[in-house]
C-alpha cells in the first residue's frame, strides 16, 4: 500500500512539473492559440453555405396496363421504365436546358469549357434516389462561391423545379415515337443479320466443301497414317527379302555355266542320224530276242552265232567310245571345238536367270511403291498437322455462325414483341403524383460553421497547451526538492521557501492580469466569429 502511495505522489509531483513548465512558457501558447484560431476561424469564415432543395414523386406501377401486357405475354417492366426516365434526366442535353433556364447559372457558363464544368458541377451535386414504396426524391444542392448565399437557394430551386418538370414530362410520354423508332431500328438490324446469316451459312458450306479431307478430326488422319507407315514398314521389310533372294541368285548364276558341252551321239554323229554300229547293234539284239522267242537256247547254233556278232560289233562300238571320250576330253582342256561335241543351253541357268530377273522386277516394284508410300505418308503428316488450325478455323465459323444466328432469332423475337408491345402500349404503364415540391431553402444546409470553429478553438488551445510544454521541456527547471534528489545525488538538508517582495508581487498580478486578458480576448473574438456567423454570415 505504501509503495502505491508513493507512486501517486510521484504522478502528482510530475503534473506540477508539467503545470509550472506550461505556466513558465504560457506566452508561447497564448501566442500559438491565436495564431491558429485565427487562421483556422478566418478559412471557416470563407467556406461557402451550401443549400438544398428537394421534390418528392409518387409512382403508382399497379395500373391496369402492365397487367394487360403480361396476359398477352409482353413483359412490362415499370421499374425499369422509371429507371430509365431517372438515368435520362441528368443526360448533359437536359443538363444545359437546366442551365439556360437558370439565370445565374446561364450567366456562370458563358463558352463551351464553362458549361462542361457546370454540368459536372450539376451531376455531382444531383441525386435522384428511391424511397420506399414508389417514392422517389429529387435532390440537389451546390455552394458555388460565385454565386451568393440568396443565388444558391434561389438555383437549387430552380434545378430541382426544372429536373420534376423534365420527371413529368418522361413519364406522359406516351412513348410511340420510340416505338416507331424501335420498330425501324429493329427491321434495320433484322435485315442485317439475315444477310449476315446467310453469308454465314454459305461461308460454312465453302469451307467444309475446300477442307472435305480434313473433316471428322485429327483420329482420322492418325488411323491413316499409322497404317500408311505399316504399309511402307512392310514393302521395306519385303526389299529386304528380295534383295537378298537377288544377291543369292547372283552368286548361284556365278557357279552354273550359260551351256553345256556334249557328244552329238555316242558314236561321234549327230541325235538326229542313225549310226551303221547302231543300227547293226539294234538288228542283232532285235534277231536274239526273235529266236529266243521261239525258245531257242543259249547252245543253239544260230543263238550261238548272233553272239559272236555281237560280241564283235560291241568291240567296235566300245573303241569309238573311247576315241570320242578322248577327243571330248582334249577339246574341254584345250577349249577347242569338237566336230564330236556340241553346246546346249543350261536349263538350270536359264532358270535361275529368270527368276532373278523376275526378283529384281520385283524389287523396282516394290521400291516404286515405296515411294509412292513415302508421299502418302508425308501427305498425311502434312494434313494431319493442318487439322488442328483446320478446326479451329471450323470452331470460329460455327462459333460466329451460332452468334449471328442466336442474335437474329433474339432481334426477330424482339420484333414480334415490339410490334404488339406498340398495339398495346397506348395508356401510360405507370402514374406520377407529386407529393412535395422545391420552395426556397431558407437555411444552408452545410457546412456547420459553428461546430468547425468550435473545433478549431479547442484545437488551438490544445496546440498551444503543447507548444508550452514542448518549450519547457526544452529549457527545464527544478522547481522541487524531488527534482533535485532525482537529478543529484547528493543528502538535502532542507529546503527555504521564496519570498517575494511587494514588487515582484505586484509584477506577478500584472502578469495574470495580462494572461487573463489575453486569454479572454482569445474568447471574446471566439464569440464575434459566432454571433457574425450565426446572425450576419447568411447574407
Amino acid at each position: 500500500m505504501a509503495g502505491q502511495e508513493v507512486g501517486l505522489h510521484d504522478i502528482y509531483q510530475q503534473v506540477k512539473a508539467f503545470a509550472y513548465g506550461i505556466w513558465r512558457k504560457r506566452w508561447y501558447g497564448l501566442i500559438t492559440a491565436w495564431i491558429i484560431s485565427l487562421v483556422g476561424w478566418g478559412l471557416i469564415s470563407t467556406m461557402p453555405y451550401k443549400y438544398e432543395a428537394n421534390a418528392r414523386i409518387f409512382v403508382d406501377t399497379e395500373t391496369v396496363l402492365p397487367t394487360i401486357a403480361r396476359n398477352l405475354g409482353i413483359e412490362v417492366d415499370t421499374t425499369k421504365k422509371v429507371e430509365a426516365i431517372r438515368r435520362t434526366l441528368v443526360t448533359r442535353p437536359n443538363l444545359e436546358k437546366v442551365i439556360r433556364r437558370s439565370d445565374y447559372l446561364d450567366r456562370l457558363a458563358s463558352n463551351e469549357v464553362a458549361m462542361s464544368s457546370m454540368i459536372a458541377s450539376l451531376k455531382g451535386g444531383i441525386r435522384i434516389q428511391p424511397l420506399e414504396e414508389g417514392m422517389y426524391n429529387i435532390r440537389y444542392e451546390t455552394d458555388d462561391a460565385r454565386l451568393s448565399d440568396r443565388q444558391r437557394a434561389e438555383v437549387v430551386k430552380d434545378v430541382v423545379n426544372t429536373l420534376l418538370s423534365f420527371f413529368l414530362e418522361r413519364s406522359s410520354d406516351g412513348g410511340g415515337q420510340g416505338l416507331r423508332q424501335g420498330q425501324e431500328f429493329l427491321e434495320q438490324n433484322v435485315k442485317e443479320y439475315a444477310d449476315r446469316l446467310s453469308s454465314a451459312e454459305a461461308a460454312h458450306a465453302k469451307f467444309m466443301q475446300d477442307n472435305l479431307d480434313y473433316i471428322g478430326g485429327n483420329s482420322k488422319f492418325l488411323t491413316r497414317l499409322t497404317d500408311a507407315r505399316q504399309d511402307l514398314r512392310e514393302t521395306r521389310s519385303k526389299i529386304s527379302e528380295l534383295k537378298v533372294l537377288h544377291q543369292t541368285l547372283q552368286e548361284q548364276l556365278k557357279n552354273v555355266p550359260a551351256t553345256t558341252r556334249s557328244a552329238k551321239s555316242a558314236f561321234g554323229r549327230s541325235r538326229g542320224s542313225k549310226d551303221p554300229l547302231e543300227e547293226r547293234l539294234s538288228d542283232l539284239q532285235k534277231k536274239m530276242d526273235a529266236l529266243k522267242s521261239l525258245g531257242f537256247t543259249n547252245r543253239h547254233p544260230d543263238i550261238r552265232n548272233v553272239n559272236r556278232q555281237l560280241a564283235a560289233v560291241q568291240v567296235e562300238v566300245d573303241e569309238k567310245q573311247a576315241a570320242v571320250a578322248a577327243e571330248l576330253k582334249d577339246a574341254a582342256a584345250t577349249g577347242r571345238s569338237s566336230s564330236l561335241t556340241t553346246e546346249t543351253p543350261n536349263r538350270l541357268y536359264e532358270q535361275l536367270m529368270l527368276e532373278n530377273i523376275q526378283t529384281l522386277a520385283q524389287v523396282k516394284t516394290m521400291e516404286q511403291r515405296e515411294q509412292e508410300q513415302i508421299a502418302l505418308a508425308e501427305e498425311l503428316d502434312e494434313k494431319a498437322k493442318k487439322v488442328p488450325a483446320i478446326e479451329a478455323q471450323q470452331s470460329a465459323l460455327k462459333r460466329d455462325y451460332n452468334l449471328v444466328r442466336k442474335t437474329y432469332n433474339k432481334l426477330l423475337k424482339q420484333k414480334q414483341d415490339l410490334s404488339l408491345r406498340a398495339e398495346v402500349e397506348g395508356a401510360d404503364e405507370v402514374s406520377f403524383k407529386v407529393i412535395e415540391n422545391p420552395i426556397v431553402p431558407q437555411q444552408p444546409s452545410g457546412p456547420n460553421r459553428v461546430l468547425f470553429m468550435s473545433a478549431a478553438f479547442i484545437g488551438a488551445l490544445a496546440s498551444g497547451v503543447g507548444v508550452s510544454l514542448v518549450f519547457s521541456l526544452l529549457k527545464p527547471v527544478i522547481i522541487t526538492v524531488e527534482q533535485l534528489r532525482s537529478q543529484f545525488d547528493l543528502n538535502i538538508l532542507g529546503n527555504v521557501t521564496r519570498s517575494f517582495s511587494e514588487q515582484e508581487t505586484r509584477q506577478r498580478n500584472i502578469d495574470m492580469l495580462q494572461v487573463a486578458a489575453a486569454s479572454a480576448g482569445l474568447f471574446i473574438v471566439f464569440g464575434i466569429f459566432l454571433v457574425i456567423d450565426i446572425f450576419g454570415g447568411q447574407a
